[in-house]
């Protein structure tokens, strides 16, 4: 179980993200108890996160959200366009892309896809110089795919490690344990998408 202690570098996310995690414990009856024992993440540390204290890493945002079954889009903050009460909301305007932030590992998610609660999720990832996923290998019943937009990246399905550059493309199990990493000496940018069978 992840402890309290946490890197103040370790990620930068948007304002607010304590608050909608609060508020989506307690839309299910949750206590901090409940969800650290359902994420694996403390109670100390959950409490930090959700008074705006301390930043999750990516690794313990995603624990946070397989717990509460949400998606990642459900970290993001919302436009007009894309509320929940707009079930008819098809478009992401290129100005009003919400952010996820991570300065430690380099990494910055811009959401794409416009639509919440569904099982497709569309992101950019933007990689600086040396970017990466972060120290532990996902996985998730379901798969991914992308497009290789501006530089290159490394991308480790398994036992095996892949060499992509710009325009190249990629779909894999995201139940195999899976990394990326930014190859190189400039900021890439992938298209990211997500399917999967469970939130997220």
């Amino acid at each position: 179980m992840d402890t309290g202690k946490l890197d103040p570098a370790e990620g930068s996310v948007l304002d607010g993200l304590g608050e909608r995690i609060r508020a989506m414990r307690s839309q299910r009856n949750m206590t901090l108890q409940d969800l650290s024992k359902a994420s694996r993440v403390s109670v100390a540390m959950l409490s930090h996160i959700e008074r705006s204290r301390s930043t999750p890493s990516i690794k313990v945002l995603d624990r946070i959200r397989a717990a509460l079954n949400v998606s990642f889009s459900a970290f993001f903050e919302e436009t007009e366009e894309m509320s929940p009460a707009s079930n008819a909301a098809v478009v992401t305007r290129n100005n009003e892309r919400p952010l996820l932030k991570f300065e430690a590992t380099g990494l910055v998610k811009e959401l794409l896809s416009p639509a919440r609660g569904t099982h497709m999720e569309m992101m950019m990832l933007n990689l600086q110089p040396g970017g990466y996923s972060g120290e532990e290998p996902w996985r998730r019943v379901g798969e991914k795919c992308g497009i290789v937009l501006e530089g290159s990246f490394e991308l480790t399905i398994g036992t095996q490690i892949y060499n992509l550059s710009e325009k190249d493309a990629f779909q894999f199990d995201s139940s195999i344990p899976h990394s990326f990493r930014n190859t190189f000496d400039g900021m890439s940018k992938i298209m990211w998408i997500i399917l999967s069978e469970e939130l997220g």
